[in-house]
C-alpha cells in the first residue's frame, strides 16, 4: 500500500534552516555577538592547534629526518585494516616506477613475509607497545615463551620511551639554558674561547 503524501506543508522559506524566523533584531544582534565570540575562539584554537602540529613536524624531521612524518602516517594507515592494503599497493607502484627506471630491486614475491620465530614476533609486538605507551595487556599466555617475550619487549619498550622522553626534556632545558639573553652591555660568557 502506498503512503498518502501530505501536500500541505508549506515551501520552505527563507532561513528555515537557520532557526531565526520571527526573531527580534535585537536578540538577532545578541546572537550575532555570541556566535561571533565562539568562531574567533574556535579560529584562535585551530591557529594554536597548526601551530602546534607545524611545531610537531619540525621535531620530527629533526629527530627522524626527511620522511619521519611519512613513516609517521605509514604506521598509522598501517593500523587500519583498509590502510593496509593501501600501502602495499603503494610500495607496489613505487617498486614498479623504480623498476621502470632501472633500479634493480628484488622481485620475490615473498620477500616481506615475516618469518621471524614466534617469540621474536612476540617480541617486537612487546617493545612496539610500549613504545607506543600501551598498557601491558598480554594477547599471549604469560607462562609461555612467546608471552613472557612479549612483556619483555613491552618493559624494553616503556624504558626506551621514558629514556627518549627524558633525553627530550633533558635537551630542551639545555638549550634554553644557552638562549638565554645577556643583559646590554654585558659580554657574553661563551665557552671555549669564542668570544676571541
Amino acid at each position: 500500500m502506498a503512503k498518502a503524501v501530505n501536500k500541505t506543508e508549506a515551501p520552505a522559506g527563507e532561513g528555515h534552516n537557520s532557526g531565526a524566523v520571527g526573531i527580534s533584531e535585537k536578540d538577532r544582534k545578541v546572537l550575532f555577538f555570541i556566535n561571533r565570540k565562539d568562531w574567533i575562539e574556535a579560529m584562535e584554537a585551530k591557529k594554536a592547534a597548526d601551530a602546534k602540529v607545524k611545531q610537531v613536524g619540525k621535531a620530527i624531521k629533526a629527530d627522524l629526518g626527511k620522511y619521519g612524518l611519512d613513516q609517521i602516517k605509514a604506521y598509522e594507515k598501517a593500523q587500519t585494516p583498509e590502510g593496509i592494503p593501501e600501502l602495499k599497493a603503494r610500495r607496489d607502484a613505487d617498486l614498479q616506477a623504480m623498476r621502470f627506471a632501472g633500479v634493480p630491486v628484488n622481485t620475490q614475491l615473498d620477500i616481506f613475509i615475516d618469518r621471524a620465530p614466534a617469540a621474536e614476533r612476540a617480541y617486537g609486538e612487546g617493545e612496539e607497545a610500549g613504545l607506543r605507551g600501551d598498557t601491558l595487556t598480554n594477547p599471549y599466555n604469560e607462562a609461555s615463551p612467546e608471552g613472557q617475550e612479549y612483556a619483555r619487549g613491552w618493559h624494553e619498550g616503556q624504558g626506551a620511551l621514558f629514556a627518549g622522553i627524558k633525553q627530550k626534556q633533558d635537551d630542551a632545558d639545555t638549550r634554553d639554558d644557552l638562549i638565554q639573553s645577556v643583559p646590554f652591555g654585558e659580554d657574553p660568557d661563551f665557552p671555549d674561547g669564542e668570544d676571541d
